[in-house]
């Protein structure tokens, strides 16, 4: 059996368990590895208020939300986790993907004069609609402590989706029935169907929060906050349609040889007209997938799916 099917059926058992992908210690993997900064003192909430959408005034302690980074021109450059720790007023964790975006955050720290933390911890991504696990109960939008017998992990969970975070061999022990243990592919898979830009905005290049989803990750309720790239960030959004964020399954008779050949997907409408792209596909099961962002008027049940070069359209399956 190919790695291919394996990892498609892995992500397909996982969806209906729980499925645990443990972050390689691997730095120029950086679909795998996690960079984590931590600041501690007023100066660095001062910073994280101009450097992320979401205003970290608004996330409570014991609380962990998802904000984009952005640069001057309001382009992505990272989808970021950010967590409230209990333990202080000041004291903020925020874990990123892209070794690009350390290098621009101590440029930003710069005009702050504040020395943030880095952090060196393995990561892990925990996926499961569960709210029961063998280590305790999973709430969604907060930080939580697990203790093992090698350690204390702590778990960050959005929606479907935990990033957990501690030393490596506390993982050994997530070996319980019904975890799957996952490789890579499966793990984004799996990412893409939380229906989050988790991992999208520093891959792509050229993109606003107003291509995707993205106002659920932007705070402008404070109007003397200008965090980078607020202006433009605002203005495209009031001015576009807003977006939704569709997980598509495709009819797809070959879906591996997507993957023996990866091009870009444009999603189409029964008259021809592309209404969205993606680089991002995943294989559940035996079925390729993709997160589109799509007007919200339009009806995603009716569009096609067409890989680049191709003539050929596949329907699709709405999966979320």
């Amino acid at each position: 059996m190919s790695e291919l099917i394996t990892s498609g059926q892995m992500a397909a058992q996982a969806k209906k368990t729980s499925g645990l992908f443990v972050c390689p210690d691997d730095r120029e993997n950086l679909n795998s590895f996690f960079y984590t900064v931590e600041v501690k003192d007023a100066q660095g909430v001062a910073f994280l208020r101009r450097l992320l959408t979401i205003d970290v005034k608004n996330i409570h302690r014991g609380e962990v939300r998802q904000s984009f980074i952005l640069n001057a021109l309001g382009l992505i450059t990272d989808f970021v986790w950010v967590a409230h720790l209990p333990d202080s007023d000041d004291h903020y964790r925020v874990i990123f993907q892209s070794l690009d975006t350390l290098a621009w955050m101590h440029q930003v720290a710069k005009a702050f004069d504040e020395d943030f933390t880095q952090i060196e911890t393995t990561s892990a991504l925990l996926f499961t609609e569960q709210s029961d696990s063998p280590h305790g109960s999973l709430t969604d939008g907060k930080v939580q402590t697990m203790k093992t017998g090698k350690g204390e992990i702590l778990l960050m969970r959005v929606g479907q989706m935990s990033l957990l975070q501690g030393p490596a061999e506390a993982f050994a022990g997530f070996n319980h029935p019904g975890i799957e243990k996952l490789d890579e592919l499966a793990a984004l898979t799996l990412s893409y169907t939380a229906a989050r830009p988790l991992s999208f905005g520093w891959q792509a290049s050229d993109l606003m929060p107003s291509d995707l989803d993205g106002a659920h990750f932007i705070d402008f309720s404070d109007p003397s906050r200008m965090f980078i790239g607020r202006a433009l960030t605002e203005a495209r959004l009031k001015a576009q349609p807003s977006k939704k964020a569709v997980v598509l399954v495709s009819h797809q008779d070959d879906p591996q040889s997507w993957f023996e050949n990866p091009v870009e997907v444009n999603l189409l409408t029964e008259k021809g007209e592309v209404v969205a792209k993606t680089a991002f596909v995943g294989l559940l099961g035996d079925k390729l997938i993709g997160v589109f962002f799509i007007d919200e008027s339009l009806d995603s049940e009716k569009l096609l799916w067409v890989s680049e070069g191709s003539s050929d359209g596949y329907r699709v399956e709405v999966l979320q």
